[in-house]
Parts: structure tokens; C-alpha cells; sequence
């Protein structure tokens, strides 16, 4: 009698790998955007930023947020994760991996307030990509370039970030229905309180000194600071 077990296991692995690649083909890639030169929001450089405070004013927290890892402190400098979320373009998130960290922010939001409502995400992500401290240490280190989207551990896109310094932002609404506008009422996907949304890094922009992935900024459109 014939051995089936080979036969068995390639076709157990080609049926992995086409679930596998039709899965990554039937996700959209979402394009992250900056303002133009010619918009009152655009700022020239990081310290114009920094001295802002629009961009603060539309900004809040996604969530509780969570980080796959951190890079250990250099002397008094720390890379938590709640730098995201800070308001400082001095400070940062850094991971130790780079490709395959990620951000999970869980929705925190009371009972009683319907998704998409006041101070609540609806959907436009809010990003200053990298090390902002300066453009020397921006420079320096590496960014974000490609990011899988997560929603409860189920892949819903890919947000391709700009490699720049300047404030971008990006909009997922599209997959959540969104019932205080009445918008997107066919969308796959409800949130609630206690869901997450997970963002893993995917690829990079090399550094021109450092590995390591820094993101300053990842808030949602909303009541600001």
C-alpha cells in the first residue's frame, strides 16, 4: 500500500498558501495623506509643529493603548507606548523588532455613547510617522512604511504611511458602520466597547543611523487635548 502521507502534507501546505495569498489579495491598501502647501494646517517644519496647536485641537486618543514591545531607556529618554499619545513631537514610541511590532488600542468608550459619537473613533486616524524631535534624529531613525489593520485579530487592510515628518492621517471608517452620521451602514463591522483595533508594522522607511522603528504620534479625529 502507497504512502499517501507526502501527497497529504503538500497539499494541506498548498491549500496554507493559497488561503494565504488570496487572503493579502482581498485587502485594500488604504493611502495616508498630508495637507498641501497651501492649506492653513500645513506646517514648513517640525518646530512649527511642535509650536501648533490645530493639529491637538482634532486629536485624541484611539484607545487604551498597547504595544507588542518597547526599546529599553537611554538614560532618561523612554519609548513607551503612551508617547503615541502625548501631544510631544519629542518623545516616541520605539519597539524592539521594527517589522512585526504593533499597536493594539482597545475601545474604551461608555456604554451608553453609540460608536462614531462624541469623542469617540470614527474611523480617521491621525499620524506624525517617526522620531519628530528634530529632522536630524528623524533622519536618523526608522519609519513606519506599511501597516497590517486589525479588527479583534481579524485583518481588514493595509495603510501605506508617507515617509515624512509632517502631519499625514488616514481613513478606515469605510469597514465601520457609523450610526451617528447614518454612514456606512452596510460596513462588515460594529465597535464596541472592549474591541480592539490592531496596527502591525509591515515595512519600513530605513533609517539613515538606526534600525529602530519610531512612531511620535497615533491619535484619531476628535475633541482635542
Amino acid at each position: 500500500m502507497k504512502c499517501t502521507y507526502p501527497v497529504r502534507l503538500i497539499g494541506f501546505f498548498m491549500f496554507l498558501l493559497i488561503t494565504t495569498t488570496v487572503q493579502a489579495a482581498v485587502l485594500d491598501t488604504i493611502q495616508a495623506q498630508t495637507f498641501d502647501k497651501s492649506s492653513d494646517n500645513y506646517e514648513p517644519n517640525i518646530d512649527a509643529y511642535k509650536n501648533s496647536e490645530l493639529w491637538g485641537d482634532w486629536s485624541m486618543p484611539i484607545g487604551d493603548p498597547k504595544a507588542s514591545s518597547v526599546l529599553n531607556p537611554a538614560g532618561d529618554i523612554t519609548y513607551g507606548v503612551k508617547n503615541i499619545e502625548d501631544y510631544d513631537l519629542n518623545t516616541a514610541w520605539v519597539g524592539k523588532k521594527g517589522i512585526g511590532d504593533y499597536l493594539e488600542f482597545t475601545f474604551n468608550f461608555p456604554e451608553n455613547t453609540a460608536y462614531a459619537g462624541a469623542y469617540q473613533f470614527y474611523g480617521i486616524c491621525n499620524v506624525f510617522n517617526g522620531y519628530c524631535k528634530s529632522l536630524k534624529i528623524w533622519q536618523a531613525n526608522s519609519r513606519v512604511k506599511l501597516l497590517k489593520v486589525y479588527y479583534n485579530n481579524t485583518p481588514i487592510c493595509y495603510v501605506l504611511l508617507k515617509n515624512t515628518w509632517q502631519f499625514q492621517f488616514f481613513d478606515i471608517g469605510k469597514y465601520f458602520i457609523n450610526r451617528r452620521d447614518h454612514k456606512y451602514m452596510n460596513a462588515p463591522y460594529e465597535i464596541k466597547e472592549g474591541d480592539v483595533l490592531k496596527f502591525e508594522i509591515v515595512s519600513v522607511y530605513k533609517g539613515s543611523k538606526y534600525k529602530d522603528v519610531a512612531i511620535s504620534e497615533f491619535l484619531c479625529e476628535g475633541a482635542g487635548n
